[in-house]
């Protein structure tokens, strides 16, 4: 016993021990230091490697092929740091409208900082970046189908105009509309069509966008002339009654209002849960399900609302329903103003995503 209270009172030795005993977390945080500076210029570099790349690709536009851009950054960031210590590059890059977005990570070797606890021989490092091409002339063509549906009772037609979503321009809503435009309706007259003469499709400016309008007239189906008479006489055959918000129940129009925003239309005119969007790879899918394609078809559903951005190549599958949920009135029968089936097929277009115009000047910026 007296040996061991002497051992425990001895203090010789104590700078040894105590040095011994730091080494570890001195040693630890040194390589903390060096590797976190290290890994901090390999993102760093990586970056803006994925900046230069974004906004390369994005330049060439959506009708090019960034294949080239992303093998010459693959290529330079291994020639700039394959010797020291990075692996398991990886780098792809993707359109989403008028969006390119890079994404690169790999794994960098680390120094010093493994020897502590849980802590790999590695790290992965991980950026991004998003170019975005403002070509504000879009050249949209005639949509590739188009289906009405000939059962209902109502008289419906639709329409294209173009749209100027330009936060600060001074217009009224019906002055940001303009070539307005029949398109068809549902008693199966295709204007484009029929009368190449007299309709044609809008080529719109700079800055605007393609945007549709549905005029949606009760209990007409058989008697689309009334779309053109005074709204005041219809009294004589429509089955609603007005009310101080909906004067004239039985004629509705919605209008889309498209804007482009972070690559995707946003429908700022409408109102009511009225329009279903779905983007197709090609044609072929933007069919029901029932013929092979992607489309959903049924009663009392949930419309489906594209996520991407529509760039040229794909399609735009367009399904309206015509008498929208969220309208006044009673729902019980189709004759009240607020009945709805909420199929979303009540009028079908499928349109092509618009190309881009290389004739014009482009430009392109970061925006992450």
């Amino acid at each position: 016993m007296k040996r061991v209270s002497r051992f425990f009172k001895d203090k010789s030795g104590n700078i040894a021990v105590v040095f011994a005993l730091s080494l570890v977390p001195v040693m630890g945080l040194a390589g903390v230091s060096v590797d976190t500076a290290r890994l901090v210029n390999v993102r760093t570099a990586l970056q803006a490697e994925a900046d230069a790349t974004a906004l390369n690709a994005a330049v060439g536009g959506p009708d090019q092929n960034h294949g080239a851009q992303i093998s010459a950054m693959n290529s330079r960031v291994l020639a700039n740091f394959g010797d020291a210590g990075l692996s398991d590059l990886s780098i792809n890059g993707a359109w989403d409208g008028l969006d390119f977005r890079v994404n690169a990570s790999a794994r960098v070797s680390t120094m010093l900082i493994h020897t502590l606890p849980a802590i790999g021989d590695s790290v992965r490092v991980s950026v991004r970046a998003t170019a975005r091409l403002h070509q504000p002339l879009l050249q949209y063509e005639p949509p590739e189908v188009s289906w009405l549906d000939p059962e209902a009772g109502d008289y419906n037609r639709i329409y294209v105009y173009c749209y100027d979503p330009d936060p600060e321009a001074d217009k009224t809503p019906e002055q940001r509309r303009t070539q307005r435009t029949p398109v068809q309706d549902n008693n199966g007259i295709n204007y484009l069509t029929r009368w190449p003469n007299q309709y044609s499709w809008p080529r719109c400016e700079e800055g605007e966008t393609i945007s549709f309008e549905l005029y949606n007239l009760r209990f007409s189906r058989t008697n689309p002339e009334r779309i053109d008479h005074n709204p005041d006489n219809d009294a004589n055959w429509c089955q609603h009654s007005p009310t101080a918000g909906v004067p004239n129940p039985c004629r509705h129009r919605y209008f889309t209002d498209t804007a482009l925003g972070n690559g995707q239309e946003n429908h700022t005119g409408l109102q009511y849960d009225i329009l279903e969007t779905v983007l197709c790879e090609s044609a072929d899918e933007c069919r029901p399900t029932s013929e092979g394609g992607i489309i959903t078809s049924g009663k009392n559903r949930t419309p489906a609302q594209a996520e991407r951005g529509c760039s040229p190549g794909r399609y735009m599958y367009y399904g309206w329903e015509d008498r929208p949920p969220g309208l006044p009135g009673g729902t019980a029968n189709w004759t009240q103003m607020g009945w709805t089936d909420r199929d979303y097929d009540d009028i079908r277009i499928v349109m092509e995503c618009p190309q881009i115009d290389t004739s014009a000047e482009r430009y392109v910026r970061l925006i992450e």
